[in-house]
């Protein structure tokens, strides 16, 4: 059995209200074999450093906890005082998400160009539908079966909002339907299963692959530009789907 952990980095929200460029969402594939194992080192490192094994870290929680970081606007949960600890806090989790066994799809949506095609679609339901397509694809080149397992909230920070509804019907489309634009992925076998990032490492790791996607494409950066993409996320990478393709040309990425 595979799991595809799932999480977004951006959001769905409108420029006009301060939405961002780019929407990412991100599938961690783990084999069911290896879980325990992942989870346990994971535990390690936020034990070594919080003393607490439950401790949450994901990418903005550990970008912010950076000593250096003084705008109050830019809190952490997780925040550290120690430079050289936190250094080292980076270098552990950097191995960490190296050596595990992980691969990742990411789908990449710019959002101007998808509205100005589909103006009163939402990204992220695309987003999905590329991401288990390709779990899907996945999963028969592995003949293997796989679940997904999601954060139940999207958006930014501020203005979060429950999609497990919305969402879990079109997971359904996709398990039994064939008659759509999509593929039929007969091989998850199971409903969405919506977990707070919070008590899921899967979650946890899926995230802190799927920022750094996020950061190349939202700030128009290309390879060599982002170590954590460079080092961490790109070596992973199954699959990365952009959408819409007309806009590629836009992005430095792909010069």
């Amino acid at each position: 059995m595979k799991i595809l952990y799932i999480d977004e980095s951006g959001d769905t929200t409108a420029f006009e209200q301060g939405g961002k460029k780019i929407l990412v969402l991100t599938g961690c594939i783990i084999d069911e074999k290896d879980k325990r194992d992942i989870e346990l080192k994971f535990r390690e490192i936020k034990k070594k450093y919080y003393q607490n094994p439950d401790i949450e870290i994901k990418s903005n929680f550990l970008r912010y906890a950076n000593p250096k970081i003084n705008d109050p606007e830019k809190t952490s949960p997780i925040k550290l005082y120690n430079q050289e600890q936190y250094d080292s806090l980076q270098l552990d989790i950097q191995k960490f998400l190296r050596e595990i066994p992980t691969k990742i799809i990411s789908i990449v949506m710019d959002k101007k160009g998808y509205w100005s095609k589909y103006p009163s679609q939402n990204p992220y339901h695309a987003a999905y539908i590329f991401l288990i397509e390709r779990f899907q694809t996945y999963l028969e080149n592995e003949k293997s079966l796989g679940i997904c397992i999601i954060d139940p909230r999207e958006g930014r920070v501020v203005d979060k909002k429950f999609i497990d509804k919305d969402l879990d019907k079109v997971h359904g489309f996709l398990q039994w339907r064939s008659d759509g634009y999509w593929k039929q992925c007969s091989r998850v076998i199971e409903k969405a299963l919506f977990s707070d990032s919070g008590l899921t490492i899967g979650i946890q790791i899926a995230d802190l692959y799927c920022y750094p996607v996020f950061n190349v494409f939202e700030y128009n950066k290309k390879a060599g530009e982002y170590e954590w993409f460079d080092n961490i996320s790109q070596p992973k990478l199954s699959e990365l789907k952009f959408f819409p393709i007309e806009t590629k040309k836009d992005f430095r990425f792909y010069e």
